[in-house]
């Protein structure tokens, strides 16, 4: 007997337990964190715990494309929060919440999302066999 978990969508989560707050962003203007914080917090994101991974490797052996759930402690309140951290050679973004359901969603909707929207060009066969052939390294079935 296997037990599967699944959650329920993101919006959902986010009416329940509020959005996530975005800390860092490659196009955006404002962000909820202080300019001065980000670096603090990308640091300690960084150094946080992996929960989840997707990864997507180039020809030339490095990672193209990195998509992490990841807990640590927030710099200012030193709590604990959960981080999806997006980083691509095109673009990257963070965003964390205090609930790791919810960053959870958000990491499996960044995950689809991206095998749903490319935004690297990629080969034909990473299309074939679904999330298990498009990422390198996933968790997300």
């Amino acid at each position: 007997m296997t037990l599967a978990m699944t959650l329920r969508p993101l919006e959902e989560l986010e009416v329940q337990h509020g959005p996530m707050r975005l800390i860092d962003h490659h196009a955006a203007r404002s962000f909820a964190v202080l300019r001065e914080q980000r670096e603090a917090y990308a640091f300690n994101i960084a150094g946080g715990r992996k929960l989840r991974e997707s990864v997507i490797t180039g020809a030339d052996g490095n990672a193209d494309l990195i998509i992490r759930a990841v807990e640590y402690i927030e710099p200012v309140t030193l709590t604990i929060r959960y981080a999806v951290d997006y980083w691509s050679i095109r673009a990257y973004w963070t965003a964390d919440h205090n609930m790791c359901t919810v960053a959870e969603a958000a990491y499996e909707e960044a995950v689809r999302g991206e095998f749903a929207r490319p935004t690297l060009t990629l080969d034909r066969d990473r299309f074939t066999r679904g999330l298990a052939s498009f990422y390198d390294v996933t968790d997300v079935i």
